[in-house]
């Protein structure tokens, strides 16, 4: 019986291990103001070059959503927080922002926010 307990222990801290990785960039406070989306992304781990961050919105109204906007662009992540600007001209309303980071063919942050724009 302690033999399987071992062996589902190894397999949960691999697991563990393996997912790590990818906790090493998370999302901070996405905000807008003055045609300006600002996007913070937090790096924990070592400095990355040429990484895409994906910007996708999404208009909310009722109970539909359509794309009004979406932009992919090469980044530095350096160690630590790291703040971008993208522009993009967002009329009063409500909206969802789905900002993706990528390593070369690793997604390493995802996350989605809800946006309000006022006039």
């Amino acid at each position: 019986m302690s033999g399987k307990y071992t062996i589902f222990l190894i397999l949960a801290v691999a697991a563990l291990t393996g997912a790590a990785g990818c906790l090493s960039t998370s999302f901070g406070e996405v905000t807008y103001s003055g045609g300006t989306l600002q996007v913070q992304v937090e790096n924990t781990g070592e400095p990355v070059e040429n990484a895409v961050l994906q910007i996708r919105i999404m208009e909310v109204s009722a109970l539909e959503q359509h794309e009004v906007f979406s932009e992919a662009r090469y980044i530095d992540l350096e160690r630590g927080e790291n703040e971008y600007t993208i522009s993009v001209d967002l009329q009063p309303g409500s909206y969802r922002v789905y900002p993706t980071v990528f390593v070369g063919n690793e997604r390493r942050g995802s996350v989605i926010r809800d946006l309000e724009v006022t006039a």
